[in-house]
């Protein structure tokens, strides 16, 4: 479900409050343009989130990435998909549990995945984005696999929890069936996520991701149940949520309670309306749809 977003506009920008606990952001340096000088406060200034801004900057990095001709094409990204899997050093989990007002200092991990395009209508460069979440400090990173196959788009373009704007270098593995796709991006120093397989129904789940361009927004929620054998999933097995996420959340992750990813956002699917039943169900990849794809190096 990645969220497509209209080409520069000027709106009133929403601030999000989303964890207690602040956390060090890199100022970005604002942008060169006609009239008064831009703002250089942060996009992502603890607490807060500028959504207008983060969208200026990511469209204005994918341009300049296109621009400098050195920059990996959606088209090749497309053909990468087929590569089955990768070879990764994941990281440890935590000792101890992370609680709900640190989530802070996992937002570094969880990124915005953008991708843009142009349309029939206009030369205006179009922005959709998405969420993912890091795997290595050396920068691989999840995401769902219907974000990235895009053929049609131009370029990607990836921002951290952080304001750290890089682009992706290549496929690292990808399943169509599991909906999951491994990438790599440009750079080093990342903050990974620690993955966990251990998510029982009854406990409780938090989701991070950019609903609606509503950026970093953090939902909380319980593991309501596992399935497989539906006509979206196949014979996948999925878990079920009720912490709530919407259309640009595709990817973002779902953790447990010691702060560990047990799962990534998917999709929703909502009850046929012929009937008058009136609830959306929020459906998320185990992780071990991402394991499967990883060797251990």
């Amino acid at each position: 479900m990645p969220r497509r977003h209209p080409a520069p506009f000027h709106l009133l920008a929403f601030s999000l409050a989303l964890m207690a606990a602040q956390c060090t952001v890199l100022v970005l340096a604002a942008e060169q343009r006609g009239g008064p000088p831009a703002r250089s406060t942060p996009v992502l200034a603890g607490e807060v989130v500028e959504d207008s801004r983060v969208e200026e900057k990511l469209r204005a990095a994918g341009i300049k990435l296109m621009a400098g001709k050195k920059f990996v094409s959606m088209t090749n990204l497309v053909a990468q998909l087929g590569r089955s899997r990768c070879r990764l050093a994941l990281p440890r989990p935590p000792a101890a549990p992370v609680s709900p007002p640190a989530f802070a200092s996992l937002r570094p991990g969880v990124l915005v995945v953008a991708s843009l395009y142009k349309c029939d209508s206009c030369d205006d460069w179009h922005l959709t984005t998405a969420t993912g979440f890091v795997l290595t400090p050396a920068g691989a990173f999840v995401t769902c696999y219907h974000v990235v196959h895009e053929p049609k788009h131009a370029v990607m373009v990836v921002m951290t929890g952080d304001g750290r704007i890089c682009g992706v270098r290549e496929v690292l593995a990808a399943s169509e069936a599991r909906d999951v796709a491994i990438l790599q991006l440009d750079g080093d120093g990342f903050t990974p996520l620690p993955l966990s397989t251990t998510a029982p129904v009854g406990s409780r789940v938090f989701v991070m991701g950019h609903p609606e361009g509503q950026f970093y927004t953090l939902t909380e929620g319980i593991v309501s149940r596992y399935f497989t054998g539906q006509k979206e999933t196949g014979d996948a097995v999925m878990m079920g949520i009720t912490a709530d996420f919407g259309r640009g959340s595709s990817g973002c992750p779902v953790f447990n309670e010691r702060g560990e990813v047990v799962a990534l956002a998917d999709n929703v699917v909502t009850s046929d309306r012929k009937t008058g039943a009136k609830m959306v169900f929020k459906n998320a990849r185990p992780v071990q749809a991402v394991l499967d794809l990883i060797s251990p190096k």
